[in-house]
């Protein structure tokens, strides 16, 4: 095991939720008619009524979030479907850590992602999240978008860092 792998080992104990939003990394919609039952899992878990899994008709982005916590024994927040409702879960930290969940406003309503990293400048951040680019992937956004970051109740934030991004990762999409 590299110490990188060893690190990442480390994160995702520390963070357990995350180890459930990473085995997600390239869920992604189905284009036409048919849809991914992985992402109306997502939609169930939000207690979203959609059917269609394209982004345009019905942004997942708060499903997705919904699902991981929901998988990871967290109860999501009512209409977790709705990006922006999650500023209303656990409790807001001023400092973004590793596995945090991060909520910030956009033109249309809002994106919510999980914090996996920063840049090495202090000026970006990695954000795991659904519906970034019609999938699940981690995307660099600018810090300064972000309006909110929340954790569970009981989660000790202060335990957790937050490491410098060095994969590769994607831009930030219409979601930005």
């Amino acid at each position: 095991m590299t110490d990188k792998q060893a690190a990442s080992s480390v994160l995702a104990n520390t963070v357990p939720w995350m180890k459930t939003a990473l085995a997600e990394i390239g869920q992604k919609e189905v284009p036409g008619e048919k849809a991914n039952p992985r992402i109306l899992d997502y939609f169930n878990a939000s207690k979203f009524w959609g059917k269609d899994d394209s982004g345009g008709a019905n942004a997942w982005c708060g499903s997705f979030v919904a699902w991981v916590m929901k998988e990871s024994g967290y109860t999501p927040v009512s209409e977790a479907y709705r990006a922006k409702s999650w500023e209303n879960f656990g409790k807001q930290i001023a400092k973004p850590v590793y596995g945090a969940i991060g909520i910030k406003s956009r033109k249309g309503g809002g994106h919510v992602a999980f914090v996996v990293g920063k840049s090495a400048d202090d000026k970006a951040l990695f954000m795991l999240g659904g519906n970034q680019s019609n999938s699940v992937n981690i995307a660099r956004y600018k810090l300064d978008v972000w309006d909110t970051f929340v954790v569970p109740k009981e989660f000790d934030a202060s335990h957790v860092s937050l490491p410098i991004y060095t994969q590769i990762a994607a831009a930030a999409g219409s979601e930005a």
